[in-house]
């Protein structure tokens, strides 16, 4: 009787110093904020046209602390067929905490993505959620076809976030002398030089000039044929 009494003693000062103190998931060994192990729950994208690039910023939360966070994927598609990936890996392996902060790309074109602007930052404090959860990142890379943008970010547990963003850049792709045949599997280019698109122009412009002109004939000699 005792023994089960100490006992049940035991369990409640247990509960009470676990509702008292949270429990601290932790992530390279720092501190989180009090949460068991839960997946990135919300990416923030902002996307900025800059001198022929286009720059995606984005800030990653995880409540586990942004050390948690694995890697980070941007990955581009044209019409549903992915065309390029841009990843920021921050550990070399799940396995380990040992960082790389790498940033690598694969596309058909390659050469898209500037590794030497693209950044990531977070804060070195630990007073806020935002300090201990935020890992914010910038992918840079050159203008290219795609109509939507996808994120995915994964921490060391597997979990991850995914996020869908409808942008276009067509409008951005086009020049004055390009011309574009879209097909199923993506744009065909066929580069025209400036010259022959003028000359197209001239030529256009006297095949209707002519055919105008012959109308107008047809029509002064109907009328005279009927007075």
């Amino acid at each position: 009787m005792k023994m089960g009494r100490e006992l049940l003693i035991g369990t409640i000062v247990v509960l009470l110093l676990t509702a008292i103190f949270p429990i601290e998931a932790r992530a390279g060994g720092q501190s989180a904020v009090g949460v068991l192990n839960v997946g990135p729950s919300q990416i923030t994208t902002r996307i900025v046209p800059q001198d022929n690039t286009l720059r995606v910023y984005l800030v990653i939360l995880d409540y586990n602390s942004w050390e948690d966070i694995f890697e980070v994927s941007v990955i581009l598609e044209y019409y549903g067929k992915e065309t390029a990936t841009f990843t920021f890996r921050q550990y070399n392996d799940t396995t380990t905490y040992v960082k790389s902060n790498t940033f690598t790309e694969t596309s058909t074109e390659g050469d898209l993505l500037s590794k030497e602007k693209s950044i990531f930052s977070h804060s070195d404090k630990k007073e806020t959620v935002d300090d201990k959860c935020n890992l914010n990142l910038t992918f840079v890379f050159r203008i290219t076809w795609f109509t939507h943008l996808k994120v995915i970010a994964k921490d060391r547990g597997g979990l991850e976030a995914t996020t869908l963003v409808e942008y276009s850049t067509e409008d951005l792709m086009r020049s004055s002398n390009m011309i574009v045949i879209p097909w199923i599997d993506g744009p065909i280019l066929v580069g025209i030089s400036s010259l022959i698109i003028n000359l197209l122009a001239i030529v256009i412009g006297a095949i209707g000039a002519l055919y105008f002109a012959k109308k107008m004939n047809r029509i002064r000699l109907a009328k005279h044929g009927t007075t």
